[in-house]
């Protein structure tokens, strides 16, 4: 058996599988259909040794569905295949751990607490190369788009509207306009520590609710969805990012990195960077160094001087609090960084713009 039978053969042997895989045999990409108008899928694995197992638990309308394989047969068969598109919209979770996204040939890690968006037009393949847990929610357009406007349906209690978020927007110009090879990333924003506590609590009741249904189930299934999706639609909770198939491969990164550091001011440092962005400081370095021409602590400068010439127009506080808020214990390289970006002091800053 070859590795395109054997691929089909483990995705397709259970009569409640949620989709169908088709183009097998192709060597440029394979499609995944889906059967039912939604579908959530859990892949857990403790390791990528000889002994490790990748778990699959895929539930939907039509029922629950398990395998279990070998992760080095996995891997082995998702790098020696050709990638998939799907022809509905999918949500990659990661729960634990980090995965790795081909998405059209360029790779993408996905640590931990981070999401991605893929649209119907995108090949791509998820390779585990470590420890994780990854929730996948599928939703064809139809279903999608019944959630993203629940709130319109006359509810009971009034309700939080997502319909104008990054998300709504990506989803209603993409089935309006389809074509476009886009996706949206995710990341939890700096101060939200709650991310991972989230994304589990309402991973595990929406397995519980589905695997075990009751009366109301559905309703809860559904109530369900619409959270995750309200939540990684919070700007509080979530800075997502629109990232087009024409843009560079280190773009992504260059945004993630970006948006951390104007979420605290420019004064987060590159170990904390790495940490939580898992790659290496001196590789993050060099991607801000490339699409700024700075160092990463320089550019983390610039978006702190920006952050104290805002405070300095907008507020009252004397440039000593200014200073201190923003975690200088040295006056004096605080006023030699404000005046080299600005070209004077922060009071004469202060006292031109308010002049206007």
């Amino acid at each position: 058996m070859d590795t395109h039978e054997l691929l089909t053969k483990l995705r397709t042997e259970n009569e409640n599988a949620s989709f169908d895989i088709l183009n097998t045999s192709s060597d440029i990409n394979m499609l995944y259909k889906l059967k039912t108008s939604f579908q959530v899928t859990y892949e857990f694995c403790s390791g990528i040794s000889e002994d490790d197992f990748l778990n699959v638990l895929s539930l939907s309308p039509n029922g629950p569905s398990y395998t279990r394989e070998p992760i080095g047969l996995h891997n082995y068969i998702y790098h020696h295949m050709a990638p998939h598109f799907h022809d509905y919209y999918e949500f990659l979770i990661v729960l634990e751990g980090a995965l790795c996204q081909q998405i059209e040939g360029k790779e993408y890690l996905y640590p931990e607490g981070s999401c991605c968006l893929i649209n119907r037009n995108l090949r791509h393949k998820e390779i585990f190369d470590q420890a994780s847990k990854i929730l996948f929610l599928g939703f064809s357009a139809e279903y999608m788009t019944k959630l993203l406007q629940s709130d319109e349906a006359g509810s009971d209690i009034p309700e939080v509207r997502i319909t104008d978020t990054a998300l709504s927007r990506f989803i209603m110009e993409d089935i309006q306009s389809p074509g476009r090879k886009a996706y949206l990333d995710f990341i939890p924003n700096y101060q939200n520590k709650r991310s991972l506590r989230t994304l589990h609590r309402l991973s595990e009741a929406l397995i519980d609710t589905m695997m075990f249904p009751k009366f109301g189930s559905s309703h809860m299934t559904r109530g369900l969805l619409c959270y995750i999706l309200q939540y990684l639609s919070s700007q509080e909770d979530y800075h997502c990012s629109l990232i087009e198939l024409s843009s560079d491969r280190d773009y992504l990164l260059f945004a993630r990195v970006e948006h951390l550091l104007e979420e605290n001011d420019g004064r987060i440092s590159r170990e904390e960077l790495s940490k939580l962005l898992n790659y290496s400081g001196d590789y993050l370095n060099r991607i801000v160094k490339k699409y700024t021409g700075m160092s990463l602590h320089e550019y983390g400068m610039k978006i702190c001087m920006k952050k104290a010439a805002n405070l300095l127009v907008k507020t009252d506080r004397s440039v000593s609090e200014i200073a201190s808020d923003l975690q200088f214990t040295n006056r004096t390289y605080f006023y030699k960084l404000f005046t080299a970006q600005y070209g004077m002091t922060p009071r004469e800053y202060r006292a031109q713009k308010r002049a206007y």
